[in-house]
């Protein structure tokens, strides 16, 4: 996916030659903030009725399998050497590892606050690609990382001074799962592409098999959904998020910028908080506020801010660290 900005039908060129969306592309970006936004709540709705592991079973391979359906019907062809190794170890890091921790996170942790750390993904995203060689640390990168960290440590200790209990081993669990997201999109970059239908198949394939042996070593009951609420939230999980936000995602891309583009990730913590506070009674301190914009002016700082032009090399940087939040957005972010 090439991070360049497209003049196509969804896209208007203004006075100076800068790309404008128009309602069309402005549409699809709401539809995906919206979507993906609601992820973390239903997840725990989910565990109302399902046991955390099998529920992301259920999820990934139900996505899988609508994958592989597109691959068949788009004549897709199955990834082959290094770029198949690349789809595995993605779909090890992305799905398997990432929502091992992130499923038995949300177990004990608001979807509010779970939200607010995954929307660390595109500043981990950048200083793990720094780590690998792949880019150059910039103050900005630097800045933005301790505003991140510091808007973490707000929103923690202020839900615990009002009340809210937050357990350390449950949030710890989800941002190694969001650094092993982060961490997936950078790895992938190392190996040659595939088609994304093709990538997302065998990666959730991948991670559906490690959190099926995750739950039978767990011991959970090998359950359905016995209400229509429950359903309904893990259909959504499965068509809304993990293959509807990922088109969607593709479909934006495509005729935007990728750093443009992911700012969908940063914009769902307002979602969550939002459903959160209406559908799961999840109280929202000023603390919470404070820390969470904190932590998204961070990332905005850190990973999305639009450099000057002069700064080529620092603004491809920003652009190559979206495009690699590209490669997760199949898996739906929660």
């Amino acid at each position: 996916m090439s991070s360049q900005m497209h003049a196509g039908p969804d896209t208007e060129q203004d006075k100076q030659g800068q790309t404008r969306p128009d309602l069309r592309l402005l549409a699809a970006f709401g539809l995906a903030v919206f979507l993906g936004g609601g992820a973390s709540v239903a997840i725990r709705y989910t565990y109302t009725e399902l046991p955390p592991f099998w529920a992301a079973v259920l999820r990934f391979f139900s996505a899988a399998v609508i994958f592989w359906l597109l691959m068949i019907i788009r004549k897709v062809a199955i990834p082959r050497g290094r770029a198949l190794m690349g789809a595995v170890l993605f779909g090890f890091l992305a799905v398997g590892a990432s929502f091992a921790l992130i499923s038995f996170g949300l177990v004990e942790t608001p979807a509010s606050v779970s939200q607010t750390i995954t929307a660390l993904v595109p500043l981990l995203t950048l200083i793990f690609a720094t780590l690998h060689g792949l880019e150059q640390f910039t103050r900005r990168g630097i800045l933005g990382g301790i505003l991140a960290v510091a808007g973490i440590l707000v929103v923690f200790g202020g839900s615990v001074s009002t009340g809210i209990e937050l357990s350390i081993p449950h949030v710890v669990a989800i941002l190694v799962g969001t650094a092993f997201i982060a961490e997936a999109g950078v790895v992938l970059k190392i190996y040659p592409r595939s088609h994304p239908f093709a990538t997302n198949a065998v990666a959730m394939s991948v991670g559906a098999m490690i959190l099926f042996m995750i739950s039978t070593i767990s011991g959970e009951p090998r359950l359905l959904p016995a209400s229509i609420g429950v359903w309904l939230a893990l259909g959504y999980l499965v068509v809304g998020v993990s293959v509807g936000v990922f088109l969607l995602y593709i479909y934006i891309i495509g005729r935007w910028t990728a750093s443009a583009t992911s700012y969908v990730f940063v914009l769902f913590p307002f979602v969550t908080v939002i459903l959160a506070t209406q559908l799961a009674d999840e109280r929202i301190s000023l603390a919470f506020i404070g820390g969470g914009i904190l932590v998204l002016l961070g990332v905005w700082l850190g990973a999305l801010m639009k450099t000057k032009p002069r700064l080529l090399e620092e603004s491809v940087t920003k652009d190559t660290a979206a495009e690699h939040v590209s490669d997760i957005a199949g898996c739906g972010m929660t």
